[in-house]
């Protein structure tokens, strides 16, 4: 636990110093806060689950690959190991800042929403499990070799969706309706008052591949990639 939480502290100082980590998020905030201030009456429910998708997918996906990124770049994934850090110890603490950050920034979706009650706690329900895939999507994206590409991975998690339902392209429908986001973006234009178990258990579905996903990656690079670097060296 003493490890957990130190690594906790560290990456949520790490989150709170980059602008880049929470720019976008703040942006995403405050467009449909505008709209609320600004166009009275708009149905905001349906203009903010653009937005939370695009948080979803965008934020999530970059943000949990980016503290990948920074701590194999600083080396502290490389000392991390030497200390006896182990993979699901890293993967608590990064997931719980990320976890804590997406809280906080979901509940304000909800209010700038309308939602309370039974209706708002749907909602964070949803939400959160889809944030939870996305995160673990982004980490696992981070340790392999599709790294570079981690924001066009976003971007179509976070814009195909949205560009299916309001586009009407029944083509782009079929290709994103089995993902997460696709799932989260059906469900929040529904009605919430009862739990939308169906898009629930696909996004639970999506959440056990990308856990798998990560524990094979992880088995075969490492989080600071020495496995890759040894099993290459053995090879020369």
């Amino acid at each position: 636990m003493r490890i957990i939480k130190a690594i906790f502290i560290k990456q949520l100082l790490s989150y709170i110093k980059n602008p880049e980590r929470w720019g976008a998020p703040a942006t995403f905030l405050l467009i449909p806060f505008l709209f609320l201030v600004l166009v009275p009456g708009a149905d905001m429910a349906i203009l903010t689950a653009q937005f939370i998708i695009m948080f979803v997918g965008i934020s999530m996906v970059g943000g949990s690959a980016g503290f990948i990124r920074e701590d194999q770049a600083t080396m502290n994934l490389r000392f991390m190991g030497m200390a006896g850090v182990k993979p699901y110890q890293y993967l608590i603490a990064t997931s719980a800042v990320l976890l804590l950050v997406s809280l906080g920034i979901l509940f304000l979706f909800g209010l700038i929403s309308g939602h309370s009650g039974q209706v708002m706690i749907n909602f964070l329900i949803l939400s959160m499990i889809g944030s939870a895939t996305s995160m673990l999507f982004g980490i696992t994206l981070g340790l392999s070799k599709l790294a570079p590409f981690t924001l066009i991975f976003g971007i179509l998690l976070g814009v195909g969706p949205v560009l299916a339902t309001d586009a009407g392209s029944e083509i782009m429908a079929q290709i994103f309706y089995f993902t997460f986001t696709s799932q989260v973006n059906i469900a929040l234009r529904e009605d919430l008052s009862v739990l939308p178990m169906g898009a629930i258990q696909v996004v639970l579905a999506n959440m056990a591949v990308m856990l798998i996903l990560f524990v094979v990656m992880n088995a075969r690079v490492g989080l600071d990639g020495e496995k890759l670097a040894k099993r290459g060296t053995a090879r020369s």
